[in-house]
């Protein structure tokens, strides 16, 4: 007979003082190969692998993206919000185990590491970590993952990409660590239910940026730029704007110089019309009524009404536009 070992309870990290750098236990997105430095633009090639023990990965991290405040996914067919949507987390399973990468975060960075995973208790797991044969972990490092420790037992979809981050990431990383592709299946819950018209946009920590990602390879567009920061900012730093822009959308990029025309199957042409020329802020679309906001020829009026929008991003921008602090 098994010996039962209670659930462990998650608790948020205690607050004292850390070593110069922690390990961060990465078992999904932070599987694929760029993920981790679109949060703090640090190269994430180096690892170790590692396997923690009685825990399974699932698919009951789940998120409503109706009021958000920095986070959205996307029906790629009309661009609007999503409703629930799960990510991965850990569950707690005698005996099992699952495997990730541990990767080394200055602990400077660890507060925008903590605004990319909200919804998520950062967990010490040190001492149930077991690194792949030929990989060692530096003793006396502490070591964390994030988990949620609300599970929602209600299914929800997971978007195909976001689940092939890490599905493809375990391959990819199989190539140097044998086995690591098995083992991922292995550990890992089937999902319920696997979207194809998810796309994931999301504004950084510095409150100012509105992102794109391309889950594939962890590129970004930048769509939007933002005059005042739309929450107060965890960091003074862009992290993501070092990160290469998505392939066929350099044209709709802010970052990149040139024309604003092009096409691409993520952007349905009235939002690129919308995004491209001088947004309408009557548009239909969410993100256009959004850009409409900074733009200096909106009128007071015009933002008197979009602060009453039914977006809450709308609303916010719109209102930090007028210089209302509610």
């Amino acid at each position: 007979m098994v010996a039962w070992r209670e659930p462990p309870t998650y608790h948020a990290t205690a607050l004292r003082p850390l070593p110069s750098d922690v390990y961060i236990f990465g078992y999904q997105s932070m599987l694929a190969q760029g993920s981790l430095a679109t949060s703090i633009g640090a190269h994430d090639a180096d690892y170790v692998p590692a396997r923690l023990r009685d825990h399974v990965r699932d698919w009951s991290a789940v998120r409503d993206f109706a009021g958000h405040p920095s986070k959205r996914y996307v029906h790629t067919a009309d661009w609007r919000p999503a409703g629930r949507v799960a990510f991965a987390n850990l569950r707690a399973r005698p005996d099992a185990w699952v495997n990730g990468l541990c990767h080394r975060v200055p602990t400077g960075r660890l507060d925008e590491l903590d605004f990319r995973e909200q919804g998520y208790v950062r967990v010490e797991v040190g001492r149930d970590l077991a690194p792949y044969p030929g990989h060692d972990l530096v003793p006396g490092r502490p070591a964390y993952a994030y988990i949620d420790p609300t599970p929602d037992p209600q299914p929800a979809p997971v978007s195909r990409a976001y689940y092939d981050m890490g599905r493809l990431g375990a391959q990819a990383i199989a190539e140097r660590v044998p086995g690591f592709a098995a083992d991922y299946l292995a550990s890992t819950r089937p999902p319920a239910t696997l979207a194809d018209d998810l796309a994931f946009v999301f504004i950084g920590a510095d409150g100012r940026h509105l992102w794109l990602l391309d889950e594939a390879d962890s590129s970004l567009t930048l769509l939007l730029r933002f005059a005042h920061p739309q929450f107060p900012a965890g960091t003074d730093r862009s992290a993501e704007a070092d990160r290469p822009v998505t392939a066929g959308l350099a044209w709709l990029d802010l970052r990149s110089p040139g024309p604003r025309t092009g096409h691409h199957p993520r952007i349905p042409p009235g939002l690129a019309t919308g995004l491209v020329g001088r947004p309408d802020p009557a548009s239909p679309c969410w993100l256009v009524r959004l850009a409409a906001v900074e733009l200096p020829e909106t009128s007071a009026g015009q933002l008197e009404t979009l602060a009453a929008d039914p977006d809450p991003w709308v609303r916010r921008a719109a209102l930090v536009r007028l210089g209302d602090k509610r």
